[in-house]
C-alpha cells in the first residue's frame, strides 16, 4: 500500500529592523503552516540562506542599518537564485520598483504597513514560483554537468587521439622496418596492393551501407561482404547452361583476380536475400519495365533474374534467388535459362 506523499513545508525567511513585524509575521506564517525564520539584520539573513537554506521566499525591507534590502536581495539572488524575493517598504518610489523588477532583483512588493492576510496570498504565488525556479535550476545544473562531462569526454578523445596517432606513427615504422626484412621482391607486392588499396578508398562512392569502387566491387559493410556489381551475363555476355557453369565460373574469376581478389566464391541463398532492394527500382538484361529486379544500387543493372546459389538440394537439384520477386526457388542443376546469371561474392574480415 502507497504511503501518502508527505506535504512540502516550505520556509519563509523576513528580515527587518522593526520587532513588532517580525512578531505578527511568525505568528501567522506558522498557523499557515509555513517554516518560518525571522531576523534584525540583512547580514545574518543573507548567513541563512547561504547556510541554513533552502529558503524558499525572502521577505526583506528595503530600509535597514548597515545594507539596503536591495543590496540583500542582491545578493541573494546570487547565492540562491531559486529563492523567491519580495521587498517590502515604506517609500513607494515607482523608478526604483520598475528597475529592481527589470533587473530581476524582485518578485513582488509589498507597501507597509504590511497586511499579513493579504500577504498569505503573495506567499502562494511566491511558493509556486519557487518550484518553478527550483525545477528550472535543477535542469541547468544538470546541463552544466552534461557540459563538463562532455568537455572531460572530448579532452579523453583528443588524448586518444594523439595516442593512436603516435601509435601508428609506430605501426608505420614498424611496418616499413618489415618492408624491408621482406626484400625487394615481396616489399614491392606490398606496397602495390598498399596503393592500390588507398586508390579505392580515395575513389570509393558510399550509397547506405554500401561502399561502390571503380573496379566493379561494392561492400556490403553490414554484413561485411564483397561483391561484384557484375554479373556473369554482364561479364561473359551469355547466362550460365547449368549451376555447375556458375559454379565453375569461380575458379575463372579467381585465376583473373577479379578486383584484384582470388577469393571469390557463389553466395548462399541467404546472402543474396541480404541484397535484395525491395523497392525494385533497377532493371535487368532485357530492360522489360514490367519487371523491375531488386538489385541493391551498388550493383549494375542489365543482369539475370535468377542467381544460382550454392546450396544444394540433393544430388540433382540446386536454389536460386528469384531477384524480381525476392524469393529462392529450387531447379534442376542443368536448368537451361536465359534469365539466370550468378554472381560471386567474398567475405571480409
Amino acid at each position: 500500500m502507497n504511503q501518502p506523499k508527505e506535504k512540502t513545508k516550505y520556509k519563509i525567511l523576513v528580515v527587518d529592523d522593526e520587532k513588532k513585524v517580525l512578531i505578527v509575521a511568525r505568528k501567522i506564517l506558522m498557523s499557515a503552516g509555513y517554516d518560518v525564520e525571522v531576523c534584525l539584520s540583512p547580514e545574518e539573513a543573507a548567513e541563512i540562506v547561504a547556510n541554513r537554506g533552502p529558503v524558499a521566499v525572502l521577505f526583506a525591507d528595503d530600509r535597514m542599518p548597515g545594507m539596503r534590502g536591495t543590496e540583500l536581495l542582491e545578493q541573494v539572488k546570487r547565492v540562491s537564485p531559486s529563492t523567491v524575493r519580495v521587498l517590502t517598504t515604506a517609500y513607494y518610489d515607482q523608478q526604483l520598483i520598475e528597475d529592481i523588477v527589470n533587473k530581476g532583483e524582485a518578485f513582488r512588493f509589498v507597501k507597509k504597513p504590511i497586511d499579513f492576510n493579504k500577504v498569505l496570498k503573495i506567499i502562494r504565488e511566491c511558493v509556486e514560483q519557487y518550484e518553478v525556479n527550483r525545477k528550472s535550476q535543477g535542469l541547468h545544473d544538470s546541463i552544466k554537468s552534461l557540459t563538463q562531462n562532455n568537455q572531460v569526454l572530448k579532452q579523453e578523445t583528443e588524448d586518444l587521439s594523439q595516442k593512436i596517432s603516435k601509435l601508428r606513427k609506430k605501426i608505420t615504422m614498424v611496418t616499413m622496418a618489415a618492408i624491408l626484412i621482406l626484400g625487394a621482391a615481396a616489399a614491392f607486392n606490398y606496397y602495390g596492393e598498399f596503393q592500390r588499396q588507398e586508390i579505392l578508398k580515395e575513389t570509393s562512392i558510399t550509397l547506405g551501407d554500401w561502399i561502390v569502387y571503380d573496379n566493379d566491387t561494392a561492400l556490403d559493410s553490414a554484413n561485411r561482404l564483397m561483391w561484384m556489381t557484375q554479373d556473369f551475363r554482364i561479364i561473359e555476355r551469355r547466362y550460365p547452361a547449368s549451376w555447375e557453369e556458375a559454379r565453375d565460373w569461380v575458379q575463372l574469376m579467381n585465376a583473373k583476380r577479379f578486383g584484384g581478389y582470388r577469393d571469390w566464391r557463389v553466395p548462399t541463398i541467404e546472402e543474396y536475400k541480404q541484397t535484395f532492394d525491395p523497392d525494385r527500382t533497377r532493371l535487368a538484361f532485357d530492360q522489360n519495365k514490367d519487371y523491375p529486379v531488386g538489385y541493391p544500387k551498388a550493383f549494375q543493372e542489365g543482369g539475370g533474374y535468377g542467381f544460382w546459389a550454392m546450396d544444394e538440394v540433393g544430388e540433382n537439384s540446386a536454389k536460386y534467388f528469384f531477384f524480381a520477386g525476392g524469393y529462392d526457388k529450387t531447379a534442376p542443376k542443368d536448368y537451361n535459362s536465359p534469365t539466370m546469371s550468378v554472381r560471386l561474392v567474398r567475405t571480409v574480415k
